[in-house]
């Protein structure tokens, strides 16, 4: 029996042995892989790590410091975080305060404790800048993250014609109590979906596709700063009565009243020329991160802490249309633009002018379809966001193939999900090359019919290069969504179809009517979406294998400059972009100590920038 029972044995034995070997063979493959796709995907950014530099007995101490300033409940230790497209990295501690005084003696406590600070919204920030980065990029100090998003009280002043918010309101937010007062708000932006914070717009300084506000600017603000000794100075123009304690508690409570308003503070809200000079079209770009005018918390990147900020609302139109105008061509579509969108001057400019070509329909139809269904169901709001983030925590997960899973899951089931559009705009984005989504209002002088008339002319004239459809509130909602879902369903089609992409956005002269021409026989997929009216291009390029991506990144940015291009334009520096030289000396002249978001911009990572 027992002779009988041996062979089984040793059977048994070789059975266990192979399925070892098979399970290591496949743990080999599936690391090989993993790191080729990690590769292959878009720039993952810098990693931190906490423990790379031991900590001094202050740094030890900080966490439970920062607990006792706001709240075991708001301090989180050792946390990595990724961004929304590139970055990831791990915090020291990410702490949440929940009124300014916490602010800014979290603040205080970081620069006592020998650590930089990262200012943070709702972490949406596209190039790096938002998460933490690492020692081994010469961070020479551990990071905390001062989350903003407790902070977001949003009050009406001037009869509604202003609105006070805290550094934590989100545009979406914004935008509703805008709504609320029969009014508009400053900002919507592509990802308004995922609801970026005010201070956040202030200071990338976005623009969105708002062609009549023009970006986010603002020089009524209340923001902190380290000086050169170490200490934290607030500057507060916001121009309410009141200071310290007492004004810290009204705006809180989101208690500000028009009692508390200061009538003789004149200072802009917004920036009020922007129509007026993007009608020119000359040799001028509309907007640019590095523009180094105004106040220093206007694009400061997160060298500044800002708290709280004031912006202008805008009359509603009276009535308004969407309208979906196709062209076979760029430079048709262009010439719209100038006849059409422009012709009337700065009074008749439409709200928006959003564009998209013919690769960027075709994405977000195979990658994006999952995105515009849930969009749909769900709404703008709390629980999307929610979603978001836990698709980037999945991701984040130290397991095999973690930071791919999401999207190519969403590649797979694509095809279950209907078309975003419906059937007629859907075969326009087949039958033509070039899309624009134009939003056209009436405020009161005729606007809206002089727009139309000259739109049916110029479409009439063109024996049918150049097509219309008026959208009802359906499709006006569903070419939103599918205009938004860009940039997310870019990704997804990147990492479903195994190929290289880089992503980039920059603002062109205003007169400039052609695309920046890349190599040939090395695109794959290239999306070109837009703020047209602002001559903003988001480009997202998909290579072939074998083509080195980050060569033809760097290209890319070298023919943008070529054009006369700015670039970035609205999405910030972060890690992906040298700032000019006279930016960075404004950057660092407001945060002498480098202890605001190192390394941003192509700054040094060091203190005192190394000096």
């Amino acid at each position: 029996m027992i002779r009988l029972l041996q062979p089984l044995r040793k059977a048994s034995n070789l059975r266990g042995a192979a399925w070892t070997a098979g399970a290591l063979a496949v743990g080999y493959w599936a690391g090989v892989k993993d790191k080729e796709q990690s590769l292959r995907s878009l720039p993952s950014g810098w990693r931190a790590c906490c423990d790379a530099n031991p900590l001094s007995a202050k740094q030890k101490a900080l966490a439970p410091k920062l607990a006792e300033i706001v709240g075991e409940t708001y301090v989180q230790s050792n946390v990595e975080q990724k961004g929304s497209r590139v970055g990831k990295g791990v915090a020291h501690a990410v702490v949440k305060p929940g009124s300014i005084k916490e602010a800014l003696e979290v603040l205080q406590a970081c620069v006592d404790a020998d650590a930089c600070i990262l200012p943070q919204g709702a972490n949406t920030g596209l190039t790096g800048g938002s998460v933490p980065r690492g020692h081994e990029h010469g961070l020479d100090r551990p990071t905390v993250v001062i989350n903003m998003s407790r902070l977001k009280s949003v009050m009406p002043i001037d009869n509604g014609e202003k609105l006070v918010c805290l550094a934590g309101a989100g545009i979406y937010d914004v935008l509703t109590k805008a709504s609320e007062l029969d009014r508009e708000s400053h900002s919507v932006l592509g990802s308004i979906f995922l609801n970026p914070t005010t201070a956040a717009g202030v200071a990338f300084g976005s623009g969105g596709t708002q062609t009549r506000k023009g970006p986010v600017y603002t020089e009524r603000l209340l923001y902190a700063r380290v000086n050169e000794q170490g200490k934290v100075e607030l500057c507060n123009s916001l121009g309410l009565r009141g200071e310290g304690d007492e004004l810290y508690a009204k705006l809180e409570a989101g208690a500000i009243t028009q009692d508390d308003v200061l009538p003789k503070c004149k200072l802009p809200a917004s920036q009020t020329s922007y129509r007026t000079e993007v009608c020119k079209l000359d040799g001028r770009v509309a907007r640019f991160n590095a523009d180094v005018h105004g106040p220093d918390a206007c694009r400061s990147e997160g060298k500044v802490l800002i708290l709280a900020s004031v912006h202008d609302t805008f009359p509603k139109p009276k009535k308004d249309k969407t309208l979906w105008v196709s062209c076979k061509s760029l430079e048709l579509a262009h010439k719209l633009k100038k006849e059409v969108n422009m012709a009337g001057g700065p009074s008749d400019v439409p709200p928006s002018c959003e564009y998209m070509d013919k690769d960027s329909c075709r994405a977000v139809d195979e990658a994006g379809r999952v995105a515009c269904w849930v969009i749909s169901k769900i709404g703008i709001g709390p629980l999307l966001k929610t979603g978001w983030d836990l698709k980037l925590k999945f991701e984040s997960l130290p397991l095999p193939f973690a930071g791919v899973i999401p999207d190519k899951v969403l590649f797979l089931v694509n095809g279950l999900f209907p078309n975003p559009l419906p059937p007629s705009m859907a075969k326009m984005t087949q039958d033509y090359n070039h899309h624009m989504l134009i939003s056209v209002g009436e405020y009161g002088g005729g606007e809206l019919e002089r727009f139309m008339a000259r739109l049916d002319k110029f479409a009439a004239a063109s024996g049918g290069d150049v097509a219309v459809y008026t959208c009802s509130d359906d499709d006006k909602k569903a070419a939103t969504y599918f205009r938004f879902t860009a940039a997310s369903a870019f990704r997804t089609w990147c990492i479903g179809s195994g190929l290289e992409g880089i992503s980039t956005d920059y603002a062109l002269p205003l007169k400039e009517v052609s695309a920046p021409a890349l190599d040939e026989g090395v695109v794959a997929l290239r999306m070109r979406y837009s703020h047209f009216g602002c001559n903003v291009v988001h480009e997202d390029v998909a290579f072939k294998r074998g083509v080195d991506a980050h060569w033809q990144h760097e290209h890319l940015k070298h023919l943008v400059e070529e054009k006369g291009g700015k670039l970035p334009a609205e999405h910030g520096h972060g890690t992906e972009y040298h700032a000019p030289e006279e930016t960075q000396k404004r950057w660092k002249k407001m945060d002498p100590l480098n202890v605001f978001n190192p390394g941003v911009g192509g700054l040094s990572t060091q203190l005192r920038y190394g000096k």
